[in-house]
């Protein structure tokens, strides 16, 4: 006599059987995800490395067919402020008076950007309507992906109260651009010290602050006078804006830049200080308050800093792109930093 299967009773999963396989599914997933995360965090930061070779790409065909390197930015200056670095001559009166249209701006035709190149009136700022088809533009190029954030940024007046870092308020803003993650070599220091009406002059109060790199205001660099070697010399890195915000299109006249606000996607753990403008395209080895380093724990608002674990992408001079560890010694950190200054730097170094 044959048996109906159907009359066969079917036995199901225990309670415990679901749970032992849950937990292995859950055990397995937890095995996977970093493994999966860190593909991804390899592809992005695969991306941001094409990003700055495309860059500097640009720059050497820039190069090649104007002889210089670009501006690290463009400005007419007022001669009678002597010394930048004075904070309460600064809330006064920027030395700067425009246009500040900036390096990432002059090499668009370069970088197959022409119609937005062909947009700008360089004799304008930023901060005019008629360039705002511009400096809202959001470039691919010139953004991490590893590092997000929102399209345009907020540039602000004078902060209310510089020792208070961060306590700006949405009445001062006085220009929006779009946001970046790569700034140009300025050199060592604080910028304002190489900003003043001879920009290669010491003056007191910040005498570390020199425009040895490659980009600073209306500067004019040829690969002949990167003397230290193209492939021992920094050119432009990046900069995430958990730390401070970045554009590529200008630097914006009488504007500031402070700590990220955490709404924003900034951290508390930093120790910055307001910066006017020059910093949102441009950032130096800092030497003052410590030997920063990449991603240091006491980083300024002009420092480097990525998302990437471990260093930050940086351009050099030759083209060549290079993973910088945040455990580089500050020694080599800063020959990198400098153009001609003469320091032997091993490739192991960093």
């Amino acid at each position: 006599m044959s048996l109906d299967p159907r009359s066969i009773p079917r036995r199901g999963f225990t309670l415990i059987e679901l749970l032992v396989v849950i937990s292995i599914i859950a055990v397995l997933i937890a095995l996977l995800l970093p493994a999966v995360q860190a593909a991804r965090e390899a592809a992005r930061r695969a991306t941001c490395t094409n990003n700055l070779k495309q860059i500097g790409l640009a720059l050497h065909n820039y190069h090649d067919q104007m002889n210089v390197f670009p501006p690290g930015y463009v400005s007419a200056i007022n001669p009678a402020i002597v010394d930048p670095c004075n904070q309460d001559q600064e809330n006064q009166s920027s030395i700067d008076l425009g246009s500040g249209w900036a390096w990432g701006s002059m090499i668009l035709p370069q970088l197959d950007q022409a119609p937005v190149y062909n947009s700008v009136n360089f004799f304008l700022s930023v901060a005019y309507a008629a360039n705002d088809t511009c400096s809202t533009t959001l470039l691919a190029t010139y953004l991490c992906p590893s590092d997000d954030g929102p399209s345009v940024v907020p540039v602000y007046a004078d902060p209310p109260d510089p020792t208070q870092p961060g306590t700006y308020s949405g009445t001062n803003i006085v220009d929006t651009v779009a946001r970046g993650n790569y700034v140009g070599m300025f050199g060592l220091g604080e910028i304002c010290a190489g900003s003043g009406p001879n920009p290669n002059a010491i003056y007191p109060g910040d005498p570390i602050g020199i425009p040895a790199g490659l980009f600073y205001r209306n500067s004019a660099i040829r690969v002949a006078s990167i003397t230290d070697g193209t492939s021992n010399t920094f050119a432009v890195g990046e900069r995430s804006h958990n730390l401070s915000f970045v554009t590529w299109t200008a630097r914006s006249i009488n504007g500031w830049l402070g700590v990220t606000p955490p709404m924003q996607g900034g951290s508390d753990k930093f120790n910055p200080s307001p910066e006017e403008c020059w910093t949102q395209i441009l950032g130096p080895v800092g030497l003052e308050n410590g030997n920063r380093t990449p991603n240091d724990p006491e980083a300024h608002v002009e420092d480097y800093w990525s998302r990437h674990p471990g260093g930050v992408n940086f351009l050099f001079a030759d083209g060549s792109v290079h993973f910088v560890k945040s455990s580089i010694s500050p020694i080599p950190y800063r020959a990198l930093a400098t153009r001609n200054f003469g320091e032997i730097v091993s490739a192991d170094s960093y």
